[in-house]
This record gives structure tokens, C-alpha cells and sequence, in this order.
């Protein structure tokens, strides 16, 4: 695109990093003998000339990596990663890009994590690296993403990062919030909660879930055991924080195995109502056998809430309100 382009996608003037010179004005004709080409039947003694060599190709333009936070609502969604089957956040994410960037090159972005169907997020980070034209600074690119994206997904930031940025693999640690809702059932917290109104037992609660902090195998607490090399993963901080008739499971970690949070939620669960002590889930998770798991939550009442990439930034993130209501 020429500079001062307005994108015809999302309505913004965007400017090329490269611009292209002016084509050179046309070579005024010259006569044989001022360095025309002779015709060898004008005069056969005048040996072909090789052409010029064309000037050497211009030297590739540096692309940008970006670096953008998401927060989406998954209930309409397949999960984050693209499925032959169905649309998923990455897959929408992905077609946008492609259309703010002047449809000249599929863009692939890099989730730092892999939510489930229904499952929603507050703070999924990905990244990609663009083109070099056109240009779009980040600040443009949340606006203009905004405006291409559906009001189910939206961009909370975006900034340039270093080149080689990976969303998943610099990510130092993770924070998920599964929600119970123990009061009354209304038409909005039903989509993103869990209701339970039996689970009263919540001081019980809050001493099961302490026995996931640490390094532990989860082998109890995933589905699909054996594609997992490592079934070891590291829980932070877990916590119970309550704000009246929701109850909000905090997990914090370095990483989690598939359907490692839900899993133990559904466990919990059984804690939270009376049905286990916080010993016997305690043992559940020290017999690393999935078919001593009780149910798996429903994903409806799951948000990945933040990703870290820096030391201690997570030291402040226990929610002080429900996750649907953060800014």
C-alpha cells in the first residue's frame, strides 16, 4: 500500500515501511552508436552486447513481533486452537489479522495457552510477527483489531516485543479462576459459573485445595495420561476467595497438564459438599491414577486469567472480585 493508504478492513490510515520510489521517467530514445542496441543485419561487425546487469535486489525489510493480550468469552467458541470442526478464537484472531495486514500473507499466531471448548479468558496472551508493510504501530493495531474483531473477543493490549518472542514457551507461570455459584441461579451467572447450591462445606475447601500446592504429579488430575511425557507440574498458590454467593478457586502455576484445573475442581467439589474430607482428596491426588478422579467441572465456570512472563509480577494477582467483572 502507497502511504497514507486507508485500509479498507478497519478504516485506518496506515503507511508503508518501505515506500516505493517513483518509477524512473522513461529513457529518452538514442541513436545508434550513443549506446542503442545495432541490429546485427545493420552492421554485422558490431557484436551482440550483453544486457546490464539489473541492480542487486533490495536487502529484505526487518518484520515486527507483537505481543497481544486477549480476553474473549468462549462460550461460542471450539477453544482457542483451530479444529477441523468448528470455530475457535485463534482461527477468528488469525483471519483478522490477515485482513488488517492487507491480505498479502497468512499470519500464524502463538497462544500461551490451549483453553477447551467453552472456556473463557482474561488475560490469553499470543504472539505473531508482521510484515514489514504495511506499517501498523501497536497502538493502531489494538484499535483497528477492535473494530475488525466480534464483541466476544477483544484486545487488551498490544505492544512490540523482541524478536524471537514466543507467547507459550518465555511464559514463566499462569493463573486460572473457576467459579461456583451457590446462590440462586439467574441467566448471567449461569454462563459463566458452575452452580452448586449444596456446597456450603467451604472451610473444608479451603484446606483441600492447599494439598495442590507444590510440585506434584497430576497424573489423577488429566485426561489422555499417556501422550503426556512429564505428568510433574508446579501449583504456586491455590486459594478460595469468596465474594457472596460466589465462590472462586484460584490456581496459580507454572504450567498445567489438559484439563488439569477442571478436573480438580470436580474433585473439590465432593470436599465443598460434604462428601470428602480434605484428607481423602489429599490421597486422590497422592495415588496418581486418574480413575480415582470424581467428575471434571463444566468449562463454562473456567477463565485463564493472566500469563506471566517477568519474576514475582504475580504476587498481587489473587482476584478481588469475580473475573467476569475485571476491567
Amino acid at each position: 500500500m502507497n502511504p497514507g493508504t486507508v485500509c479498507p478492513a478497519s478504516g485506518f490510515q496506515i503507511t508503508s515501511m518501505c515506500p516505493q520510489d517513483e518509477p524512473a521517467a522513461a529513457s529518452a530514445a538514442v541513436e545508434p552508436g550513443d549506446g542503442a542496441p545495432v541490429c546485427p543485419e545493420q552492421d554485422s561487425s558490431v557484436p551482440e552486447q550483453p544486457l546490464a546487469a539489473d541492480s542487486a535486489e533490495a536487502e529484505p525489510q526487518p518484520r515486527t513481533t507483537f505481543k497481544m493480550e486477549l480476553s474473549f468469552d468462549g462460550t461460542a467458541y471450539h477453544g482457542w486452537q483451530r479444529q477441523p470442526n468448528g470455530i475457535t478464537v485463534q482461527q477468528v484472531v488469525e483471519e483478522r489479522l490477515f485482513r488488517l495486514f492487507g491480505e498479502r500473507e497468512q499470519i500464524r499466531i502463538q497462544g500461551s495457552s490451549r483453553t477447551d471448548a467453552g472456556v473463557h479468558a482474561l488475560g490469553m496472551v499470543c504472539s505473531f510477527s508482521a510484515p514489514p508493510s504495511p506499517y501498523i504501530p501497536d497502538w493502531k493495531l489494538k484499535k483497528a483489531m477492535n473494530r475488525l474483531l466480534p464483541d466476544d473477543i477483544r484486545v487488551r493490549s498490544a505492544e512490540v516485543v523482541r524478536d524471537g518472542f514466543n507467547a507459550r514457551f518465555d511464559a514463566l507461570a499462569k493463573s486460572y479462576v473457576y467459579v461456583v455459584n451457590t446462590g440462586d441461579i439467574n441467566p448471567f451467572s449461569g454462563r459463566y459459573s458452575w452452580h452448586m447450591e449444596d456446597m456450603t462445606e467451604i472451610d473444608a475447601l479451603r484446606e483441600a485445595i492447599k494439598h495442590v500446592e507444590g510440585k506434584h504429579d497430576f497424573s489423577t488430575f488429566t485426561v489422555e495420561r499417556g501422550k503426556i511425557d512429564d505428568p510433574v507440574r508446579t501449583i504456586l498458590r491455590s486459594e478460595i476467595v469468596t465474594f457472596g454467593p460466589l465462590v472462586c478457586m484460584y490456581f496459580l502455576g507454572t504450567g498445567f497438564l489438559y484439563k488439569m484445573v477442571r478436573s480438580i475442581v470436580g474433585a473439590l467439589m465432593f470436599v465443598g459438599r460434604g462428601r470428602m474430607t480434605p484428607d481423602e482428596f489429599r490421597g486422590i491426588l497422592l495415588a496418581c491414577d486418574r480413575a480415582k478422579c470424581k467428575d471434571t467441572a463444566p468449562a463454562r465456570g473456567l477463565f485463564l486469567k493472566r500469563v506471566f512472563y517477568e519474576p514475582d509480577t504475580w504476587l498481587d494477582d489473587l482476584p478481588d472480585r469475580p473475573p467476569f467483572w475485571l476491567a
